[in-house]
C-alpha cells in the first residue's frame, strides 16, 4: 500500500498524480475530490503505531520551556496501540491494482493544540471493528482527553 491516497481520476496515469493527499480532514473529507469517493464507499483503514512524532516550535515543550526546537513522541498513556484511521483507495492499472491510503486527523485538543493545531484520528481498540465495517455511530470529531496520550523526547 502506497502512503498518499491517489484518487481515481488518475487510474489511467498514477505515476502522474502529484497531489499532497498523505493527510485528511475529518471536516473536510466528504467534500475534497480526492477523499470523497472513498470516503462515501467507506474504505476505512488501520494505522497501527506504537507512538507518533511530532515537532514542537522553539519555545515550546511539554517537558518545559526550551529554546530549541525539537519532536516529542507520543502514545497512549494506558500502553494500548494507536489505531489511526484512515481512508484507502485501490484503482485498477494497466499494471494491476495499486493501493494507496491517507491518515484522517480532526482539530486538536487542549494538550495537543499547544504543538499543532491537528491531531490523528485514534479509534480505540474497542471500536475497530466498527470503524472498518464503516458504522456512523462513532464519535469522530471529540479530541483525545488531555489525561489519554503522554510525550516522551524523541531526541
Amino acid at each position: 500500500m502506497q502512503w498518499r491516497l491517489i484518487p481515481a481520476s488518475y487510474a489511467a496515469v498514477p505515476e502522474l498524480y502529484d497531489g499532497n493527499t498523505t493527510h485528511a480532514r475529518l471536516e473536510t473529507v466528504h467534500e475534497k475530490p480526492a477523499f470523497a469517493d472513498c470516503w462515501r464507499r467507506k474504505w476505512r483503514c488501520l494505522f497501527p503505531m506504537t507512538s507518533f512524532s511530532q515537532t514542537v516550535k522553539a519555545g515550546t515543550s511539554p517537558f518545559g520551556v526550551g529554546r530549541r526546537s525539537g519532536k516529542v513522541a507520543i502514545s497512549r498513556s494506558d500502553g494500548q496501540p494507536l489505531g489511526v484511521a484512515g481512508i484507502y483507495n485501490a484503482i485498477k492499472t494497466s499494471d494491476g491494482t495499486i493501493l494507496s491510503a491517507a491518515m484522517l486527523t480532526r482539530q486538536a485538543g487542549p494538550q495537543m493544540a499547544q504543538f499543532h493545531d491537528r491531531e490523528p484520528l485514534i479509534i480505540e481498540p474497542g471500536d475497530f471493528i466498527d470503524w472498518l465495517d464503516g458504522s456512523d455511530a462513532l464519535d469522530l470529531l471529540t479530541p483525545w482527553a488531555d489525561d489519554a496520550f503522554i510525550f516522551t523526547s524523541a531526541a
